[in-house]
């Protein structure tokens, strides 16, 4: 059999999840992104779950910074939720327009937050779509259900 080199082990934490971590630690601290790990099935190299002190210990091994207050705002990204408030509409609502392309936006993995630059949310397209859904409410898909008038 061949010999793992020094340093390395069979019990070393995948490359795509380092990778993953990486990106995380730049959107959100450590307990909030664990939970996006667990919830992208994600394991820990001994197969474990993840814990805040799991990944506190990988990005320390790894020499991966830790989220900072602020930083996203300096890099002028939004979360789904930032973004709803700023459009006045519910997050429902943004979660729809990025689903029909009106708000460009990307996550990570799934389960990972949405990332929405601010500038996007500037865009006339963006605010005439949020504009036409914010008063509009979704049908049941039952044609004989009638609407209350108010």
């Amino acid at each position: 059999t061949r010999k793992n080199r020094t340093g390395q082990h069979r019990w070393s934490t995948s490359a795509d999840v380092i990778d993953l971590v990486r990106v995380l630690a730049r959107q959100m601290p450590d307990g909030t992104f664990a939970a996006v790990l667990n919830r992208a099935g994600k394991s820990t190299g001994h197969g474990n779950s993840w814990t805040r002190a799991r990944v506190r210990h990988l990005r320390n091994q790894q020499a991966i910074a830790p989220c900072r207050e602020g930083e996203r705002m300096e890099r002028g990204e939004m979360t789904l939720d930032e973004a709803a408030a700023a459009l006045k509409v519910s997050p429902s609502t943004v979660r729809r327009l990025i689903a029909e392309r009106s708000l460009p936006a990307h996550q990570l993995c799934k389960g990972a937050p949405w990332v929405i630059k601010a500038l996007d949310l500037e865009h006339p397209e963006v605010r005439n779509a949020a504009q036409a859904r914010r008063f509009r409410r979704p049908s049941s898909g039952d044609l004989r259900q009638r609407e209350l008038e108010l």
